[in-house]
């Protein structure tokens, strides 16, 4: 198995996809598609039964994969026929782009605090920086 260099702080799941996915004696149960920037899960039920995931993650069946997958941005391939998933940050030759990967939730929180902080920067306004943390 090939060794990759990793950037830090990329959750070790994403880590073993990405090498599971690059490893060409797993090809007939899961690999990259032809565009190398989506993935294509071949035999669920071999997956499954080979417990690759589970035995790294305890509790990681098929369905809380699929969970995490779209959780973290990924989206199932519309038309293909199969199991096949993309994410702009999941490309074959890559590893580096797995830094990126982020749950949707924080990216959402993200996106609106950089939007607050444009708005009162044009308004002039100091804002409670705290305020938008309450519930």
């Amino acid at each position: 198995m090939v060794k990759y260099k990793f950037p830090k702080g990329i959750l070790s799941i994403f880590k073993l996809l990405y090498t599971v996915v690059d490893d060409p004696s797993l090809d007939s149960i899961i690999s990259w598609s032809n565009s190398n920037k989506s993935f294509v899960i071949w035999n669920p039920e071999e997956l499954h039964q080979r417990k690759i995931f589970e035995s790294h993650y305890y509790g990681c069946e098929f369905p809380e994969f699929l969970a995490v997958l779209k959780t973290y941005g990924f989206e199932r391939v519309k038309g293909a026929g199969r199991l096949e998933f993309a994410n702009a940050n999941f490309v074959r030759g890559q590893p580096k782009l797995l830094g990126k990967l982020q749950s949707k939730a924080w990216a959402n929180m993200r996106k609106r605090f950089r939007a607050r902080m444009e708005d009162e920067r044009k308004t002039h306004q100091p804002a409670n920086a705290l305020e938008h943390l309450r519930i």
